[in-house]
């Protein structure tokens, strides 16, 4: 039984200058529209490698960090290896970066320009602010010609085995966010959407429903690297769907069991079924964001104290407030219709209700000491909104 499991790990090594290679050829193939490649084009492609799989953290390496890699090439200096495992895109076996993403990155970017050496330990004299192309030719060649040991895996039992791979290994390493494990290891059309969501919150510049959203979710390059806005958002959907949970009396709890859920529903089921409970989880979250869209007409961050008139002091997105707002709509979606909430006279009644339950709950208690998420505390106080709603 143990040989359907072993993974048969083989130790190469590779040049830069093939790395570098290999990943452009996998930014190529990921770039392709159509789904299937002709026969030379799939040898052309033949173990790209892809430099960044769905489950890696965001790319968030600083230029010392990146010029340390370097500099350590120059002098002999050993990296540690490149894990890779293999996978099929649009029928092409191709290498995913199990391990090894940020160093990758730092040699494929210099070598393609992308930054000077800066703050070196070391080498300062002679190389301090130079890019690849300013290197006198002895030096590029030592570092096109400079090896890295790599480990790939190709006889993965599935992409579950990798995620696995990817998590263990991570956790002995330096450390990933709790949110950035489940993101590897919990992988769903939900998450896809949520990240992808994310994303698009982090780069707008122009659309006023979007930037409103982005100031409500307090979408910054730091939150979204570190994927602590996709946590917030995970507790957030798992309220909508399953209310205030007894059992979770912390907000991750909330995040890694809808997370786990939505990974374990879709196993095994066809793409019908997996598009249609991603339909029933986008609409609640898209009529959530219209309630918090039309809040933010009044208030910059309603999921913060803001919402019921003092001042978040500096504190932009209260997971507590999130959470309540989450439970009210959970609790009011089945007895109002959405469009009728949205007419503002009606709005503007459920704004004014809302900000001063909240007001006078126990988030403003002087003499409250415990979690402002607890489950009591926040199935207590959506009760009470809900019945002075009166919907």
């Amino acid at each position: 039984m143990l040989d359907q499991f072993r993974i048969n790990p083989k130790n190469t090594n590779m040049s830069l200058q093939v790395i570098k290679d290999r990943i452009d050829k996998g930014y190529e193939l990921q770039e392709f529209e159509k789904d299937t490649l002709n026969k030379e084009e799939q040898l052309k492609y033949n173990d790209a490698i892809i430099i960044a799989p769905d489950y890696q953290r965001e790319y968030r390496s600083s230029a010392a960090d990146e010029s340390s890699l370097i500099e350590s090439i120059l002098l002999g200096i050993p990296i540690p290896p490149i894990f890779l495992a293999s996978q099929r895109i649009k029928g092409v076996p191709v290498l995913n970066v199990v391990d090894g993403q940020h160093r990758l990155r730092a040699f494929y970017r210099y070598l393609t320009n992308e930054f000077k050496l800066k703050d070196l330990g070391i080498l300062e004299d002679g190389y301090e602010g130079k890019y690849f192309s300013d290197l006198e030719v002895e030096e590029m060649n030592i570092i096109q010609s400079s090896d890295i040991s790599t480990i790939t895996f190709r006889d993965f039992p599935g992409e579950n085995f990798e995620l696995e791979i990817f998590s263990r290994y991570n956790r002995g390493t330096k450390p990933l966010t709790p949110q950035e494990i489940r993101h590897a290891v919990y992988s769903s059309k939900v998450n896809d959407m949520v990240n992808e969501f994310c994303k698009n919150l982090l780069n707008e510049k122009e659309d006023e429903f979007l930037l409103k959203l982005k100031s409500a979710y307090a979408v910054s390059k730091e939150r979204y690297q570190k994927k602590k806005v996709q946590e917030s958002i995970f507790v957030i959907l798992s309220i909508l769907e399953n209310g205030i949970e007894q059992d979770s009396k912390k907000s991750p709890e909330y995040a890694e069991s809808y997370m786990k859920e939505k990974s374990s529903l879709e196993k095994g089921k066809d793409d019908g079924y997996i598009n249609n409970a991603l339909s029933i989880t986008k609409n609640k979250f898209n009529k959530f964001n219209k309630i918090i869209d039309k809040l933010g007409n009044s208030t910059k961050n309603p999921f913060s104290k803001e919402i019921y008139g003092i001042s978040s002091r500096g504190n932009k997105f209260q997971v507590s407030i999130s959470m309540i707002l989450a439970s009210v709509f959970n609790a009011i979606e089945g007895k109002v219709d959405i469009e009728y909430l949205m007419k503002d006279e009606v709005f503007a009644n459920f704004h004014s209700k809302v900000s001063e339950s909240l007001a006078n709950s126990y988030l403003e208690d002087p003499n409250y000491n415990a979690s402002t998420t607890n489950p009591d505390k926040i199935k207590d106080l959506t009760k009470e909104i809900v019945d002075i709603l009166d919907f």
